[in-house]
């Protein structure tokens, strides 16, 4: 069964076919290059039959991302023939009108329709120099300028690290869609970084839906990480050499302290990483996408109850799912 990649509004997909995620990184900064061109090529690498498109085929399964769901559904029209939609949520409300869904941690995946997939590491990565040793001098966040508590952006915080004779580096750039500028970022160079920090601001939820992604490059990086209280990080933790856990400046402080005083626990962290970062390597998310598309959704496609809701118009097919999702979230009287 061929895979189509639905990427729309690109005027040049001749180009984006020949991209090399790990020279080309700053081309996939945007969530639908990070998963869906990213995806493409990754798989595309391998010899494996799949198609990056502008317009989506009446046939095979359709590879998406939910924020091009209305134009998706505007391009198939009322119905989409024998097209097999796997929507992939990233940081977007349900794809209604998708067959299958990506899920970028485990929260709310099952065995019959939300799949979660890990996120592809920080393409082009660089590690750590070794030669830094286990003297932290440089304290690194990387990532958009929403993501970063406010407490991390305090003139205590920077104090605190300044007095340690400790700089601290706020790798970042404000999220502007599609007219982000990304030459003003360093996302792939860790050779620097001696500690990596993330706290989002402040989220009842967990940040539940997001991607582990920064713990994967920090392990990949071979640099300790100070991360927030995250589903997706808690979701692959074994113990606190994965990561230690801060929500607040006083536990980024005290995170800290301990990465300072303790050499043994900063060497440990390190070498945890380096193991840990070989359960998440582009091929092994190779094999769980290849998995997924050509033999785990194909092998549900033709189930009876699917067979039927494929039979409705997609507003139709969005309705139904949309209410059994209301059915299941329904309190019990």
């Amino acid at each position: 069964m061929t895979v189509s990649f639905f990427l729309p509004d690109e005027d040049e997909l001749g180009e984006l076919r020949q991209l090399d995620p790990d020279l080309d990184w700053r081309r996939f900064q945007l969530g639908e290059h990070a998963w869906i061109l990213q995806t493409y090529l990754r798989l595309a690498s391998r010899g494996l039959p799949v198609r990056l498109v502008g317009t989506p085929p009446e046939a095979g399964l359709v590879v998406f991302h939910a924020k091009h769901k209305r134009k998706l559904a505007a391009a198939l029209g009322s119905s989409p023939g024998g097209a097999i939609l796997v929507g992939v949520r990233a940081d977007s409300s349900e794809a209604l009108i998708a067959d299958f869904e990506i899920l970028q941690n485990g929260r709310f995946a099952n065995a019959r329709r939300r799949f979660a997939v890990p996120h592809w590491p920080q393409p082009g990565l660089l590690p750590r120099d070794p030669g830094r040793g286990d003297t932290i001098r440089r304290v690194v966040y990387k990532g958009f300028d929403r993501n970063l508590h406010p407490d991390l952006r305090s003139a205590e915080w920077q104090r605190f690290l300044t007095e340690r004779g400790i700089e601290w580096c706020v790798d970042s750039v404000t999220y502007a869609g599609r007219e982000t500028d990304p030459s003003v970022v360093h996302w792939s160079d860790f050779r620097d970084v001696d500690v990596v920090v993330a706290v989002r601001p402040p989220d009842r939820r967990l940040a539940r839906c997001k991607p582990a992604t920064k713990l994967v490059n920090a392990w990949k990086a071979g640099a300790p990480a100070i991360l927030g209280p995250e589903h997706g990080f808690r979701e692959l933790r074994r113990s606190e050499l994965d990561y230690l856990e801060a929500a607040s400046l006083d536990q980024a402080r005290a995170a800290m302290t301990r990465l300072i005083e303790d050499r043994h626990l900063y060497r440990a962290m390190i070498d945890n990483g380096l193991c840990r970062a070989a359960e998440v390597t582009v091929d092994a998310i190779s094999d769980r996408w290849a998995e997924l598309l050509f033999a785990t959704i194909p092998s549900l496609v033709d189930s009876p109850g699917r067979r039927l809701l494929r039979r409705l118009p997609l507003r139709a097919r969005a309705l139904a799912r949309g209410l059994a999702r209301a059915a299941t979230l329904r309190p019990a009287r």
